[in-house]
């Protein structure tokens, strides 16, 4: 990703928090309300095994005529100061032509615009100067969604293009060389009609294709919600030494919820309530609403282990878990983080079978790619299945991948899910990008997968003013690997490591396991007290079928799986690299 095409549109996952929600009001209903209006209907009028087998023929007569025109008209809206020509570019592998677009006066044209994935058909239609609605994508999920470019219908006349719903997005040039997909913005334009060359180019993200996706779009978890207790996790959003914050899911019969804990071998009991979210996955059939509460335990003592119960007065209750607050002073910790684990069965059983293998271990953090599809809610309820009870104990402090933040709708579901700190840049969506100290380390745990100008400054203020004696810096893309150079990441960011000297930097995304020699500058150096060791690891078992030379590599294999652990005592890092046996893959010591 570019930092430069992305920097503008950061306030894209503030304002597109669900997949289904990014169409603005425009005039009364909007795309939303008709789609989430249908979805409960079509839940109330049909079997799991009819919602399976919808097709477009279907949802056109089930949907009154009123909301089909909402859907034609009020996905995407402009005003045009001129009399303008709108051009359509819709992928021709697309199955149905969205039903709107013939039947609103659109003509098929004989003109192509082609991408590398993708051969684009061209309809046009004339608007008086005014208003302009387009319609939705269809009722499938065709990720390569339409675009549009306008242009003046008399030469000479100076376009203005306002009121531009949704906004995010913004308008360039239409030619050779744009991109269209701000969640793939690699993907260029190759040919473009020397008729369209010019012409403003509206650009859209490709996770539009979900706003009124209907056909084959129904899910289900094989883990729903009830009315017990269950998803316990804990994160810290305070200072590790005094609190703590304990989550947890429940069906939505269950509307209050409460906190127990007390120090291990005392009697006395305090009680926390919880703040309770309504979260919605609108085609999970089975569990669509659920409830998650977050505690957050404040004022604890230093140093001490507790045991808590999570639950609500007159309901269920967990069984009983501990958690342990860090100590005043400095006496060394050790933690562990993992690569990719995509929710992977593999994983769970290798972080449980870590979990008991290093119980002094004071947190966990997992990479990105927590897992594949992150706006399915039933991967995540997976995921935590899989893990068993590890989050229950020790505190979970992830930084979202790729696919936690997929299509370009942000990674609204991950932040529903952590209640994490919120000290990131700002007018960067929250939670995604943020740090915390332990002991005598500093954690910068940054959203790698839109990077921008905010976040640089930031990391830079971070930098410049810890006391730490060791920095950690965690993010999805790593800057070093065999296939993709992130050549932006290492300008912005990679230069910033160098000037504080940042020790490890910690990264996913590749599916293979790296260490590299000390950086500095691009160039290895001979020690870690000069350069920085850029670290990848894979927490699910997978292969790299390309294995070219890393001249900058240290150790590298290329399958896993692999849980990294890692002994911070004064001046002293111990980093070992091991497989779910426990087995030593790779180990470092450094000393400062």
């Amino acid at each position: 990703m570019k930092i430069v095409k992305l920097a503008f549109l950061i306030a894209l996952t503030s304002v597109m928090w669900q997949a289904c929600k990014p169409t603005e009001k425009v005039s009364g209903r909007t795309v939303k309300n008709v789609i989430d209006e249908t979805v409960t209907r079509l839940y109330a009028d049909m079997s799991p095994t009819q919602l399976d087998t919808i097709q477009e023929a279907f949802i056109m007569n089930y949907i009154g005529p009123e909301d089909l025109e909402v859907l034609a008209t009020q996905f995407l809206n402009f005003d045009a100061n001129v009399p303008v020509t709108v051009s359509l570019m819709r992928d021709k592998s697309q199955a149905v032509v969205p039903f709107w677009i013939e039947q609103k006066g659109f003509k098929k044209t004989d003109m192509e615009v082609k991408n590398e994935m993708s051969t684009y058909e061209v309809w046009q239609k004339d608007f008086d100067k005014g208003a302009v609605g387009l319609g939705i994508n269809g009722f499938d999920k065709h990720r390569p969604v339409y675009f549009i470019s306008v242009a003046p219908q008399k030469k000479g006349d100076e376009l203005q293009i306002t009121n531009v719903v949704p906004q995010e997005y913004g308008q360039i040039t239409m030619k050779k060389g744009a991109f269209v997909y701000h969640d793939w913005d690699e993907l260029v334009l190759d040919e473009v009609p020397e008729a369209l060359e010019g012409q403003v180019l509206f650009t859209t993200v490709r996770g539009r294709a979900r706003e009124a996706h209907l056909v084959k779009a129904f899910r289900n978890t094989i883990h729903p919600s009830t009315d017990q207790p269950d998803q316990l996790l804990q994160t810290w959003s305070g200072d590790p030494k005094t609190t703590m914050n304990i989550q947890w899911r429940t069906n939505t019969t269950v509307p209050t919820g409460l906190v127990k804990y007390w120090i291990e071998g005392q009697k006395d009991t305090l009680k926390q309530e919880a703040s309770l979210f309504k979260m919605e996955d609108r085609l999970l059939q089975n569990d669509r609403y659920i409830h998650r509460f977050t505690a957050k335990l404040k004022d604890l003592t230093p140093g001490t282990l507790y045991q808590y119960q999570a639950g609500s007065l007159g309901g269920k209750w967990s069984t009983t878990a501990t958690f342990s607050t860090e100590p005043a002073e400095d006496k060394g910790f050790s933690y562990i983080w993992f690569g990719d684990t995509h929710y992977s069965a593999e994983w769970g059983v290798m972080a449980q079978k870590a979990f008991k293998r290093h119980p002094e271990a004071a947190f966990y953090s997992i990479a990105g790619d927590l897992v594949s599809t992150g706006l399915h809610r039933s991967e995540w309820d997976e995921l935590w299945d899989n893990s068993g009870n590890v989050f229950q104990y020790k505190p979970l402090m992830p930084v979202p991948g790729n696919h936690d933040s997929q299509d370009g709708l942000g990674s609204w579901m991950y932040e529903e899910m952590f209640s994490l700190p919120e000290n990131g840049p700002i007018d960067v969506p929250k939670e995604v990008t943020y740090a915390f100290e332990y002991q005598n380390a500093l954690y910068l745990q940054i959203d790698g997968t839109q990077p921008n100008d905010k976040q640089t400054a930031w990391i830079e203020e971070q930098l410049k003013n810890t006391k730490a004696t060791w920095k950690f810096v965690m993010f999805h893309f790593p800057p070093y690997n065999l296939e993709e150079p992130y050549d932006d990441i290492r300008e912005k960011w990679c230069s910033l490591f160098d000037k504080y000297h940042v020790d490890m930097v910690m990264s996913g995304h590749m599916h293979y396991y790296l260490r590299t020699k000390p950086m500095y500058n691009n160039q290895e150096v001979s020690d870690p007290s000069k350069g920085t060791i850029y670290l990848m690891s894979i927490g699910l078992p997978d292969h790299q079928e390309e294995w070219p030379e890393e001249e900058y590599a240290e150790v590298r294999y290329p399958d896993g799986p692999f849980y990294q652990h890692m002994q911070v005592k004064g001046n002293t890092l111990v980093y070992g690299s091991l497989d779910p046996e426990g087995k030593i893959k790779d180990e470092l010591i450094i000393k400062k």
